[in-house]
């Protein structure tokens, strides 16, 4: 706490990572902390959070998180701290504000690029009062059969079938 408010803390860092995505096939990904998607971030609107982000790549990056902030911490080059060279690291500090589902990704062109090789992650903003329970629920299964006793089937997707998380 700090002031009343609820403060959070992470540390991010950008690693150059080569992924093993299929036996003996490697992908060379830029990553947030070796992993694809980054860790979710999760707080409560209103929380005053810190994300201290490193950059441990050999590649420029920043980060850029959907929601609403100060301009100057948005991430975006040339704005605000803008570009993270590599060995270097910025420090973002912003409310969260609105509650909601974001994401987010590095903001280093080409931005594309960026995010295929695995620098994104979720955001989530939890409303003050709380999350509500959801009012239905949407499930998804999957199977492994032989080919031989594989059916296909269809449905038609109703409002019963869609989440309200």
């Amino acid at each position: 706490m700090e002031n009343g408010r609820t403060v959070r803390e992470w540390t991010l860092r950008a690693e150059d990572r080569e992924i093993e995505v299929a036996p003996g096939v490697v992908f060379p990904a830029w990553t947030f902390d070796g992993r694809i998607p980054g860790s979710t971030l999760r707080c409560t609107q209103g929380d005053l959070l810190r994300v201290r982000f490193v950059n441990r790549s050999e590649h420029p990056h920043a980060m850029h998180f959907h929601g609403v902030h100060p301009t100057d911490m948005d991430g975006v080059p040339m704005v605000g701290r803008g570009i993270i060279e590599p060995g270097e690291e910025f420090t973002y500090v912003f409310d969260a504000e609105p509650f909601g589902v974001d994401l987010y990704h590095c903001h280093v062109g080409p931005l594309a690029e960026h995010i295929a090789r695995g620098m994104y992650g979720t955001f989530v903003v939890d409303p003050p009062a709380g999350r509500q329970p959801p009012t239905s629920w949407s499930w998804c299964s999957t199977a492994t059969t032989r080919p031989s006793t594989a059916r296909a089937t269809s449905s038609t997707p109703s409002t019963a079938s869609r989440s309200s998380t």
